[in-house]
């Protein structure tokens, strides 16, 4: 997957593994990182996207062959209610569901429709943007009905990549390119930023096969070693009759010891007394 910045100023492809985040892992520092991991390079992930008429909200831009999603991952965490278009959350000390502001639901669809409206403004096909709100957090819960943004919480998103791959190819890869190029500038796909990719499993060149350790001729064991192995002869002849191993005998042999030690001892105590 490739990476590319749409701020001003950083109109770059920019390795997957690198993005301006925090030092501390946030929702859209997660989300990525699970998204190079997945994706090859087929795949764009287009950032700081600006629309005018929508604020500072800023979702990312998925872009491959099987479709384009506007997700805007977030950290928040709670319990919500996604009913179609209404976005609320629960108040904890009435335990009743209340309107959330923003309406992250709203926002986001309206984003994503923007977008798509302007790139059929450029002449692109039309093809739906699905929103989609990303839940970093294992503490946000959402009851979710017919919702006009998809909702994907933190153990869903492999279920999201993997969905990724199993849709209907929609986008070829011209396509693709065209759109990135009128999104983000024509810079951001110069031959300078070609090589800037991550691992991309469906590539076309030939692995290295890995290298064969060498293996060393096991060494001979040392007669010592041998010997120190190797059964008395007594022991030999008696396991014929019982199945005993040397290890069993060797236990068999100390508790005799023992209780030899033991009865000498009390014989000594009794001569004593006496």
């Amino acid at each position: 997957m490739k990476i590319i910045d749409c701020g001003e100023g950083a109109r770059k492809t920019k390795k997957s593994s690198f993005l301006p985040f925090r030092h501390k892992p946030d929702a859209q520092e997660i989300f990525v990182s699970s998204l190079a991991e997945a994706l090859d390079n087929r795949f764009f992930l287009l950032s700081h996207i600006s629309l005018a008429g929508h604020g500072k909200l800023s979702p990312l831009l998925l872009v491959g062959p099987t479709g384009m999603w506007a997700v805007l991952p977030t950290g928040i965490t709670g319990f919500f209610r996604a009913n179609e278009s209404t976005w609320e959350r629960l108040d904890e000390k009435s335990q009743a569901y209340n309107p959330s502001k923003p309406n992250l639901l709203i926002q986001l669809h309206a984003w994503a429709k923007a977008l798509g409206e302007a790139l059929v403004s450029l002449g692109f096909q039309a093809l739906p943007i699905e929103p989609v709100l990303f839940f970093s957090d294992s503490a946000a819960h959402v009851d979710s009905t017919r919702p006009v943004t998809r909702i994907v919480l933190a153990d869903g998103l492999p279920r999201f990549l993997t969905g990724l791959f199993q849709a209907r190819l929609v986008l070829e890869k011209e396509d693709i390119r065209q759109m990135v190029i009128a999104i983000a500038g024509e810079e951001a796909l110069e031959p300078s930023h070609a090589g800037l990719e991550i691992k991309d499993d469906f590539s076309l060149r030939e692995k290295k096969a890995p290298e064969k350790p060498v293996q060393k001729p096991p060494e001979a064991p040392s007669r010592l070693a041998a010997l120190s192995r190797e059964e008395p002869e007594i022991v030999r002849r008696v396991s014929r009759h019982i199945p005993f191993n040397r290890n069993q005998w060797i236990y068999l042999a100390l508790l005799l010891l023992v209780t030899i030690i033991i009865v000498i001892t009390l014989m000594f105590v009794v001569l004593i007394k006496a």
